[in-house]
């Protein structure tokens, strides 16, 4: 018996010998490297490059599942290889053994002023998520330099630290605000009490603005007062007080013809090169004429004074001449009037109350910017003081170029109305509409007709609107 046991055992473990030779010798699999490997984050990853052994197969017979990987982002990862079958599984650590980078400023700051250490650093370079805080706590509350140590700390503890430099200053100086105006608006308009106002200060870049019009009643006529207080981040503060005056709303009506025999010559786009021509003219014929002027050629603004001192009327137009700017919107309409008004009382010392509408009351262009525009600006520069005037002649001068001067003269002279108001224009461009002048004021006169300058009695053409 024991001699079967012992041979027994000997065939036993030779066949185990030879089922293992068999195995190593035969059948494929593979040898990892290592079975956990810690890799740098936001570094490459090969996993066929941790096969340290291949047996009895090839790199195209292992397959390899490495999506779970995200070198990117800290953590642990399985990577799956798989030989006939068989998987072996190697674990990936992705891991931040780098600290941040980053740059400081030095910061200059008022007396008592709080500092957030985040003004100090920039350009922070890392490959994860980054705290930043002081070393220590710091007190600002003396004037002179400071050092300061600032530490970035990464999400795996990794940590840099620089130094900078605070100055602290005792800021005595108030800010002020500039662009402050009385106002003057008609009953239930609205007022945007910052618009070109703009505050300033020596040290800091935005002052807090604030207003008080809790005292003012757009609904009823009257003189009330608006309070701005502008206050620095060093709590220097400075106040001022405006007047706004509440008009009654004017409702201002069109006249029409009457048994007069009239001619009413305007003149839009001026001042220009031609205008002290025009001017000669006028006198040289005992004429008056009306000038609706623009803002777009300023050297020549001193000759609305002179039409003016002529006994000329003087009536606005626009500023800009610019259509998608004046009818982008009602505020933008009243916007470009309230300029070229002020411009004309540089010169007159007052705001006309004559207007003309760029292209006319009946133009259509203003539909592109914004429809409906022209009615309710007809209604409202008559509920505001205004009154505009449109044409019921027109000299054709408006078209390209510069028209033949008897094309002028024939469109100028072809009315027989009563009251004629003439549009014709007073652009540098417009040398023919000069050279016809002449002939235009010898037809009227010699029909009996006189030119007078608009006033708010005269006759006032209206357009249909159809915008």
């Amino acid at each position: 018996m024991n001699k079967k046991v012992i041979i027994g055992i000997v065939v036993g473990i030779l066949l185990c010998i030879c089922g293992c030779v068999y195995y190593f010798t035969t059948v494929p699999y593979i040898v990892l490297k290592e079975n956990r490997v810690e890799l740098e984050i936001a570094s490459s990853f090969d996993a066929m490059s941790y096969v340290e052994k291949l047996n009895h197969c090839k790199k195209e017979d292992i397959k390899v599942d490495e999506s779970q990987v995200d070198v990117k982002k800290l953590g642990t990862y399985p990577v799956v290889y798989e030989v006939k079958d068989k998987e072996y599984i190697m674990n990936v650590k992705v891991v931040d053994t780098v600290a941040p980078t980053f740059d400081v400023k030095n910061l200059d700051i008022d007396l008592g002023m709080e500092v957030n250490v985040e003004s100090l650093v920039e350009n922070i370079k890392d490959q994860t998520q980054t705290k930043t805080y002081f070393k220590e706590d710091y007190s600002f509350d003396k004037e002179g330099k400071q050092e300061v140590f600032i530490i970035v700390e990464d999400e795996s503890g990794n940590q840099s630290e620089r130094k900078a430099v605070i100055n602290v200053v005792r800021d005595k100086e108030k800010p002020i605000l500039l662009g402050l105006k009385d106002f003057s608006v008609y009953k239930d308009q609205k007022i945007d009490y910052l618009k070109g106002i703009k505050a300033k200060d020596d040290r800091d870049p935005q002052p807090e603005v604030k207003v008080d019009s809790s005292h003012v009643n757009l609904s009823k006529v009257g003189t009330y007062e608006v309070i701005y207080t502008v206050k620095d981040r060093s709590n220097n503060e400075n106040q001022y007080k405006q007047k706004v005056i509440v008009k009654e709303r004017k409702n201002v009506q069109a006249i029409g013809q009457n048994s007069h025999k009239v001619v009413y010559l305007t003149f839009d786009d001026g001042p220009s090169a031609n205008t002290k021509k025009i001017l000669d003219i006028l006198d040289r014929y005992n004429a008056k004429a009306t000038f609706f002027v623009t803002g777009a050629s300023p050297k020549y603004n001193y000759l609305i004074k002179e039409a003016h001192n002529k006994g000329h009327t003087i009536g606005l137009h626009t500023y800009t001449h610019d259509y998608p700017t004046v009818y982008a919107s009602v505020d933008a309409y009243f916007n470009d009037l309230d300029k070229v008004g002020q411009m004309v009382k540089n010169q007159i010392g007052f705001v006309p109350q004559y207007i003309r509408f760029p292209g006319g009351s009946s133009n259509t262009i203003s539909a592109r910017y914004c429809k409906g525009i022209m009615s309710t600006l007809s209604t409202e520069v008559q509920n505001r003081g205004y009154q505009y005037y449109d044409w019921n002649v027109s000299s054709s001068d408006a078209s390209g170029g510069r028209p033949p001067v008897s094309q002028i003269v024939k469109a100028s002279t072809s009315s027989k109305a009563n009251n004629i108001v003439l549009l014709a224009h007073d652009a540098q461009a417009k040398t023919t509409t000069v050279q016809a002048l002449p002939q235009i004021i010898e037809h009227y006169q010699a029909l009996g007709y006189s030119f007078e300058a608009l006033d708010a009695s005269s006759y006032t053409p209206h357009h249909g609107i159809n915008n």
